[in-house]
């Protein structure tokens, strides 16, 4: 069993909650919880995102990152596997530390992937364009196409979706943020 189902299972036993209760919370159905805290799933952003806000975790606080490891450079592609985003999207930690108030990722966008669904989170996000083109997409708003050496900044909170442009691989530096509202599970 991986840290993530660890952690999600332990946090959810500690609230005294079972599978039913976050599911209804959560809308992810029981079965997959089930599934997700066997280790027997993998998890993507749309899924672990409304789970985290529910608990009111960060990422940081389900990576398997070892505590003893204060390194702060991160090599050229020895930078940790975080999850999939989507198909074609990777998410790699680019200096995993749970004592921060932001997360910075690498995320690697293969031509022609996108987004399953529209993204809606707590915090603030930051992405800048290293390579390659991404169009972002805003719920019931106009969308941004970003190339080499663009960034935006946004509230993590407006439903986004994020899909490739063109027939080159993309790269991202994102960072998000964590504003956890007040009432949320721990």
């Amino acid at each position: 069993m991986g840290t993530l189902a660890r952690r999600l299972r332990a946090v959810r036993r500690d609230n005294g909650l079972t599978l039913a209760q976050v599911s209804m919370a959560t809308g992810i159905s029981r079965s997959f919880l089930a599934l997700l805290e066997k280790g027997q799933t993998d998890i993507s952003l749309g899924r672990l995102l409304p789970l985290l806000q529910f608990f009111k975790l960060s990422m940081a606080d389900v990576l398997d990152w070892n505590e003893g490891e204060r390194d702060e450079v991160v090599r050229a592609g020895e930078a940790p596997f975080l999850f999939s985003i989507a198909d074609g999207m990777d998410a790699y930690l680019a200096a995993p530390d749970r004592n921060r108030p932001f997360l910075p990722v690498l995320v690697v966008y293969q031509p022609g992937s996108t987004m399953g669904q529209y993204s809606e989170h707590d915090g603030d996000e930051f992405i800048f364009l290293i390579e390659g083109s991404v169009r972002i997409s805003f719920q019931e708003e106009d969308s941004v196409v970003l190339s080499a050496g663009d960034s935006v900044f946004f509230s993590s909170r407006r439903p986004h979706l994020i899909a490739t442009e063109g027939d080159s691989v993309a790269r991202a530096l994102v960072i998000t943020t964590d504003r956890l509202s007040e009432g949320q599970h721990r």
